[in-house]
């Protein structure tokens, strides 16, 4: 009877454990990518160089189009705006599960660090959720300044990853 009683609970609490793990890993995700992006502007400002962080699949190329969810790399830039490291990759990360969708503003393909630490271009965001999932959505957010944090997005936010099915 003991048996079946912890059968029982043991199912009901399986879904409730599933979202946690998701939860868990969305927040890693995020984290990652902030400590990458602080990273890579770090490294602009001391190589009086500029860095670029974008998209990759293959870990050695930039995708080129904007898809974030492969992961992605931190390499020293061509300098002639297309987004892609001169040389091997220095760092390479953010593989996840299947359910983390990773979607970048206005699908942008790269973020540049200029040697004072600020961006190239305009403001960029990234958005973090579980696939299919209105919630929970978390953001990064890389001012034009060059500032990094994290947050969590507003309800209007959540429509990338609602939709992303």
């Amino acid at each position: 009877m003991v048996l079946a009683v912890l059968a029982v609970l043991a199912a009901m609490a399986l879904p409730s454990f599933h979202h946690l793990l998701d939860g868990h890993e969305l927040r890693t995700a995020q984290t990652d990518y902030l400590a990458a992006l602080q990273h890579a502007r770090n490294l602009a400002i001391n190589e009086q160089r500029q860095i670029v962080f974008c998209p990759s699949r293959d870990g050695v190329r930039c995708n080129g189009d904007g898809s974030w969810n492969g992961g992605w790399l931190i390499g020293r830039n061509d300098l002639d705006h297309s987004g892609q490291p001169i040389g091997p990759p220095l760092y390479v990360g953010g593989r996840y599960s299947e359910k983390i969708v990773v979607a970048g503003s206005e699908a942008k393909k790269y973020i540049a660090f200029k040697t004072d630490g600020s961006l190239t271009g305009a403001n960029q965001t990234l958005t973090f959720c579980i696939r299919g999932e209105p919630n929970p959505v978390l953001k990064v957010v890389i001012a034009l300044r060059g500032r990094v944090k994290g947050e969590v997005a507003s309800p209007g936010d959540t429509s990338p990853c609602a939709t992303s099915e």
